[in-house]
């Protein structure tokens, strides 16, 4: 009986030591929390990337402006629209315009060759000075022109309106600017500042 007593009394102790350390052991809160969109838990506050906000990093943030690094005409009518060529000789001399509301925020250079809608090849601008947009979440509109020499005027070829961000399209690296009707069609790259 006596070390029966003993026992119970040394389990008792042992009961009581091992308890003790459990409550000693300090958790780590960042154990339960999870960080979205590459954001890293710090003492258990998410540290977010530069375009994500929120408790979690779920929430995207607006930039304070877009850069269109790269232009690409995806579609383009191969003649007038009263089935006349571009230019007498050659295809049209394109150049873009980009809008915001009726102000007018750039002009991109003339592209380098007339372009030959029979080839199917599409004309990628790589503008020295890249547009920007200011306002990233208004509209804008995007268009395609054929420059002519005085005294002729410049012809219009076609436009879009666009939007370069939503709050939820998860910053895309390009955007298509494009409908089934539409007489030009553009494909972007976008450059995302904050």
């Amino acid at each position: 009986m006596k070390n029966i007593k003993s026992y119970l009394i040394l389990m008792l102790w042992a009961l009581l030591l091992l308890g003790g350390s459990f409550a000693c052991k300090k958790t780590d809160p960042c154990e339960s929390k999870t960080c979205l969109n590459g954001g890293t838990c710090d003492s258990g506050d998410c540290n977010c990337t530069e375009r994500w906000t929120g408790e979690t990093c779920g929430t995207q943030k607006t930039p304070t402006s877009i850069k269109l690094s790269k232009l690409e005409l995806t579609k383009y009518p191969a003649k007038t629209t009263t089935g006349g060529n571009w230019d007498p000789s050659d295809g049209p001399d394109v150049y873009m315009k980009i809008y915001k509301g009726t102000t007018l925020i750039w002009t991109g250079p003339v592209f380098p060759l007339p372009l030959d809608p029979v080839s199917g090849q599409n004309p990628v601008f790589f503008p020295a000075t890249k547009p920007e947009l200011t306002s990233p979440a208004e509209e804008y509109t995007i268009e395609l022109w054929d420059k002519d020499t005085a005294p002729d005027t410049d012809d219009f070829m076609g436009g879009l309106k666009f939007k370069a961000y939503t709050e939820t399209n998860n910053f895309p690296e390009s955007l298509r600017i494009e409908c089934t009707g539409c007489s030009t069609g553009y494909k972007v790259d976008l450059e995302y500042i904050f």
